[in-house]
């Protein structure tokens, strides 16, 4: 398998693409997440900006609703109730996703299933016209684990504040965010199962409490993150506290490379993450994301730390305009050693855009373990995932 690596890598550089609000941005000139989004980190609620930004740039033509309007006018339908201005103080949205899959895909054991990943209202109100004292609420339905569906246990819950926190944007260059929000860490990639997002502990559901700072130099930020773990969802003696640091730096036009470390302890173990990473952009809508990373564990009651490792190779394509491929390959070795599991995965298929507010993406996931006595048979899934946005 590693020797296909440099094939797949290929693979992955020839097919890359567009997509809404996301890190490949990149490719369209910006470099940072604060141009689209409230949160400078970026996930969450779209700036008036963000969402005109998408629906003329990224999205296909509606070729119900939008085919022969002008840019300007389409921008102005991009609001929460479309071309209705609401008061300039609230800005609401509304977010959902759904998945269906199939894994064993015509095999004796195949699986069918349709999940509800995502079902988020947020909103985000300002202080002042000019967004220096602003509030973002977001909360919503989350799943219940596959691994509890069974378990009568009354910390099931499906309904969560996934963030809430107050920004004050000091200079106009130095934000200051304080409340629950995502951990500062990384690529944030769509695919909150990647491996650079599990293992890293900075998953779809795995907000965290404090605050945070950045600043933003003419070529470069840097963000500092404290955190004392989720106060709403966990109990005391298993909250994370640490912190975070992370920098990016443009080195061309396109081109910004960054790292980040995070250290975070409870009454059970210590963790320590560290990883760089690479966003780049070619023509517009074409982008690579690369990021490797080591993931550290110290149980307290064990003088013996567990350091593993990760790969994330992000490719994307624009075939038309709303319509790309996007091919991601991934590796993670929880002790980058021999006696250890090698596990990839190699995903391929479509993400498109076929109208505003409207995401769609369907294709493959492969995932294969290997280890010195034996290569277990390839996991294969089909599956394909609606996303919509108000």
């Amino acid at each position: 398998m590693i020797l296909l690596l440099p094939f797949l890598l290929l693979a992955g550089i020839i097919i890359p693409q567009v997509s809404q609000a996301y890190p490949d941005f990149i490719s369209y000139g910006y470099n940072t997440c604060i141009t689209c989004h409230y949160n400078g980190q970026g996930n969450g609620p779209l700036t008036d900006y963000g969402r005109a930004l998408f629906t003329t740039e990224i999205a296909a033509r509606d070729l119900v609703f939008n085919k022969n309007l002008p840019e300007e006018e389409i921008a102005a339908k991009s609001g929460f109730l479309g071309s209705t201005q609401l008061p300039w103080w609230v800005r609401p949205g509304i977010k959902y996703r759904g998945l269906y899959f199939q894994q064993n895909p015509g095999g004796p054991t195949a699986v069918t299933k349709y999940i509800t990943m995502q079902a988020d209202a947020n909103v985000a109100i300002q202080f002042d016209r000019g967004a220096k004292y602003l509030m973002v609420l977001s909360g919503g339905y989350q799943p219940t684990p596959a691994a509890r569906a069974n378990i009568q246990d009354p910390d099931n819950k499906n309904f969560i504040s996934r963030e809430h926190y107050f920004r004050w944007q000091v200079t106009k260059k130095f934000y200051t965010y304080v409340g629950t929000m995502d951990k500062v860490f990384g690529i944030r990639t769509a695919d909150h199962t990647s491996y650079s997002r599990l293992v890293t502990d900075v998953a779809q559901n795995d907000q965290s409490t404090g605050v945070i700072t950045q600043y933003y130099g003419d070529n470069w930020e840097i963000t500092g993150d404290l955190f004392v773990g989720n106060v709403l969802q966990e109990d005391e003696d298993v909250r994370q506290k640490g912190l975070s640091v992370m920098m990016e730096f443009d080195v061309a036009d396109k081109n910004r490379l960054g790292f980040a470390v995070l250290q975070s302890k409870n009454d059970y173990v210590e963790k320590t993450r560290l990883e760089f990473h690479q966003k780049l952009g070619f023509e517009k809508g074409d982008s690579l994301l690369t990021e490797v990373g080591f993931v550290k564990d110290s149980p307290l009651s064990n003088p013996s730390d567990k350091v593993g490792g990760y790969l994330m190779l992000q490719s994307l394509l624009a075939i038309t305009r709303g319509y790309n491929i996007l091919s991601q390959i991934e590796y993670y070795n929880a002790t980058m050693s021999s006696e250890s599991t090698d596990q990839f995965k190699w995903s391929f298929g479509l993400l498109a855009f076929p109208m505003p507010r409207v995401e769609f993406r369907a294709g493959f996931v492969n995932g294969r373990n290997i280890n010195d006595t034996s290569v277990n048979p390839d996991a294969w899934m089909l599956q394909s995932q609606l996303h919509l946005s108000l």
